[in-house]
């Protein structure tokens, strides 16, 4: 079967292994007519060279390489790969060699039966450590409980996109690692179909992850900002609420004992109260915005 797919593969510092990643995929993207679009980004190592290399040796390959002066990050070479794609789907793998290449068809499979936008290769928290699954969870239930979306894998490197969708919404994604979680907040934004089909995750065998605490923190914050952007009411209603309970809590002893509202108290409810109204302000300007994107959309 041939398919109309570009792979998009993102490469930092990644000599070790990005040559045999390339070398697994060979049988299958010469049969099955897929595009591989490799985005060296400032890797300081040789992972250009043994790019160039690969491309030489095997002129057969279609293979395209995008390359970086400076490091951009993890978001910033996927849209410099995304936005080259030509292909009516696109994939992201990573150049560690964790992805499988017998998975692609599961995603392709999923996606069109289930007629989606976006198909995410969930690896129900394999290949990672206790501490970043546990990070991942907490993450995962903030987006949940702040979205209501329905995935349990935000930041999976192997999703499956409709290329023109994925196209029009790489604007708003940051360039950083957050790009994983921000690009699945923003097709559910939009009310593009998500669905997920679990992948086998293989073991790193060469190189080091670039992904550490700071990565986390950072992604948090992503998360927030983006919430924040695209779903304002809630994440203002939890904060009020917050000052509502704290008043409630400092302020019903006093009442009760007769020595009225606090400043303290009074202060917490109007701060309480200018949040909750804010969100519902910022709600509309968030409506405004989806309504006119949708619009242009349909008019395209």
């Amino acid at each position: 079967m041939k398919y109309s797919l570009t792979i998009v593969i993102p490469a930092y510092n990644e000599a070790g292994s990005i040559q045999q990643v390339l070398e697994d995929m060979m049988h299958t993207v010469l049969y099955e007519g897929l595009q591989v679009i490799v985005v060296n980004d400032g890797s300081k190592d040789q992972t250009l060279q043994l790019l160039q290399a690969f491309q030489k040796s095997n002129p057969s390959f279609p293979l395209r390489v995008i390359s970086h002066r400076l490091n951009r990050g993890y978001g910033g070479a996927l849209k410099s790969g995304i936005y080259q794609a030509k292909t009516e789907f696109v994939v992201t793998m990573d150049a560690d060699g964790q992805h499988r290449m017998e998975d692609l068809p599961k995603l392709y499979e999923t996606l069109i039966h289930e007629n989606a936008d976006m198909c995410i290769g969930n690896r129900n928290f394999k290949g990672s450590t206790f501490s970043r699954n546990l990070i991942k969870k907490l993450v995962l239930y903030f987006v949940k409980q702040s979205t209501g979306i329905q995935v349990n894998d935000l930041n999976s490197g192997m999703k499956m996109y409709r290329t023109p969708i994925v196209q029009s919404l790489l604007r708003y994604t940051p360039n950083g690692m957050p790009f994983s979680d921000t690009i699945v907040l923003l097709h559910h934004q939009f009310r593009y179909k998500i669905v997920e089909r679990e992948i086998e995750i293989k073991d790193r065998e060469t190189g080091t992850s670039t992904i550490n605490y700071k990565t986390a923190i950072h992604t948090i914050v992503e998360v927030a900002n983006i919430i924040m952007n695209f779903f304002p009411f809630k994440f203002f209603l939890y904060i009020a609420l917050f000052l509502f309970i704290v008043a409630a809590v400092w302020g019903v002893p006093l009442v009760l004992a007769g020595q009225g509202l606090s400043t303290g108290t009074s202060f917490l409810l109007l701060a309480g109260l200018i949040l909750f109204f804010f969100g519902i302000l910022l709600e509309n300007v968030v409506r405004s915005r989806f309504e006119n994107y949708t619009y242009l959309q349909e008019e395209s």
